[in-house]
């Protein structure tokens, strides 16, 4: 099929996902849970603060991590301190669900004395932040596919968003922001398919919205200014469909954002004495407490250099880091004319810059160590709506720009994203290129021979450039998988 942007019109009937498109999705699951998988890095302070209260509640029955923080393999001075114990300081969504999951792998190691602590922590990595990382890139196709029509167009977004941006190095640890993308996006996927297909929608749809946006809320706070732009969204397409006029529409998705909620405010009263009292509100490092006591936790005015620093910096420029994202300026002329989804796009639009924006403000902007400005990662999967619709012409620019993206983000991958934040501090005074995260920290890592472990090395005893062969095995099936499928049926729609 040659694609157009002119090829959808507001009275074209609806249409469905066959089953070839749900193979489609299946196929780009296990791909980018595969690439998820391979790489073992270390998240020191963030991921030990989580796996300290997961490890602590379910070997200990205690919330406080004080036989945990110092030990070598889960030390972290990302801990608050309150009435004489040591706590997590970081919002508690992705740990509880860590939690359910580690009973089971506690009960067996147990027993079994299986799986090892470095195994252990590496399947919890892939469960709670992988595997929803994959699951939303899937996501992200379908809704394209939905969209365009276009399975090249739809297998380029999802890849790219997911493989050549910030998601893809942040989804191999324990960290939330790759996570909390995770559960915003699919919110979004629900809400939209609500209005598209509005029949056979129950209380149990509703439910889900409510509980994907309140856990994206306990698990990375910032993420309060997308949940108002979706929450203003599901409203508007509830109003707008008579059908939806009845209570379980109101209740349902109340309740499923409570549950969530009663956790978060249930346990600060349990650790730290109020119902509104956080793990933020007690940091143990004096710096950082004083830092979140300014503004509201941390975050002030809006600074006009951290929008650059954030978006066209070579240090960590998303639009450096990620130039695949550059094309969503080319793909927002789509929306000029009269066509279906613009409301879809202004809302999209709408929170891409109110979280750049707000996020500006925030004392650390940078994250700290880290590849770039990680706290906008909750904010990239909403680029899909823009670079889907790239002109034609620039097909050929826009392919060469993804695999560069996913070319840089996975050096971070194999060598270390946490990097010292130490050129941060002369970044005003520095020159515009002389320094970039990726090719002047990872890039140098690697090709000093510093690789982070991964599946190649470690089962395949493969080093250097050689441990990354059997991943872009996997890579090459999966394509041929993916675009083998399209010679099935799998085109075009099934119109209904």
């Amino acid at each position: 099929m040659i694609f157009s942007l002119d090829n959808i019109t507001q009275s074209e009937p609806v249409i469905r996902h066959s089953k070839n498109h749900l193979r489609d999705a299946a196929i780009l699951l296990l791909l980018f849970l595969s690439v998820f998988s391979y790489f073992l890095q270390d998240g020191y302070w963030n991921s030990n603060s989580r796996f300290g209260l997961i490890f602590s509640f379910v070997e200990t029955g205690h919330f406080y991590i004080d036989s945990y923080c110092n030990e070598p393999d889960t030390y972290t001075e990302d801990r608050s301190f309150y009435n004489g114990h040591y706590y997590s300081d970081k919002a508690i969504g992705p740990a509880i669900l860590g939690i359910i999951f580690y009973y089971p792998l506690f009960w067996m190691r147990q027993l079994f004395y299986f799986p090892d602590p470095f195994t252990t922590r590496e399947i919890l990595t892939i469960l709670v932040v992988g595997l929803p990382s994959a699951l939303s890139g899937s996501l992200i196709y379908l809704f394209c596919l939905y969209l365009s029509r276009n399975r090249f167009r739809s297998f380029m977004v999802a890849t790219s968003i997911e493989l050549g941006t910030m998601i893809f190095p942040y989804s191999i640890v324990l960290f939330s922001h790759s996570f909390s993308a995770a559960l915003l996006f699919t919110s979004f996927y629900l809400i939209f398919f609500l209005k598209e297909k509005p029949k056979k929608k129950g209380g149990g749809y509703f439910f889900l919205i409510g509980l994907l946006l309140g856990w994206a809320f306990i698990s990375e706070y910032p993420t309060a200014i997308i949940i108002a732009f979706l929450c203003l969204y599901f409203i508007f397409v509830i109003r707008q469909n008579p059908q939806f006029h009845h209570w379980e529409a109101i209740v349902f998705p109340i309740i499923g954002f409570m549950i969530p909620l009663f956790l978060q405010i249930s346990y600060n009263r349990f650790c730290f004495g109020s119902f509104v009292s956080m793990g933020y509100s007690h940091l143990e490092n004096e710096y950082f407490q004083n830092s979140m006591n300014q503004g509201l936790a941390g975050i002030g005015l809006p600074d006009l250099r951290v929008l650059f620093y954030t978006t066209i910096h070579p240090l960590m420029g998303i639009f450096w880091q990620s130039p695949v994202l550059i094309f969503a300026f080319f793909g927002i002329k789509h929306y000029f004319s009269a066509r279906p989804y613009r409301f879809e796009a202004i809302l999209a639009a709408m929170m891409i810059i109110f979280y750049f924006i707000i996020l500006s403000g925030y004392y650390m902007w940078w994250g700290g160590y880290s590849l770039g400005p990680r706290h906008l990662i909750p904010i990239l999967p909403f680029f899909s709506l823009f670079v889907l619709f790239v002109p034609e012409r620039l097909k050929i620019p826009w392919t060469i720009i993804s695999i560069i993206s996913f070319g840089q983000m996975l050096i971070a991958a194999a060598s270390n994203m946490l990097v010292p934040d130490d050129k941060v501090a002369t970044i005003a005074s520095s020159g515009f290129f002389e320094y970039s995260n990726i090719y002047n920290y990872c890039l140098q890592q690697l090709l000093s021979g510093r690789f982070n472990p991964n599946l190649g090395s470690i089962w395949f005893n493969l080093d250097s450039w050689k441990s990354l062969i059997p991943l872009f095995m996997i890579l090459t099936g999966c394509m041929v998988l993916f675009f083998r499928n399209e010679k099935k049926g799998s085109r075009l729609y099934n119109i209904e």
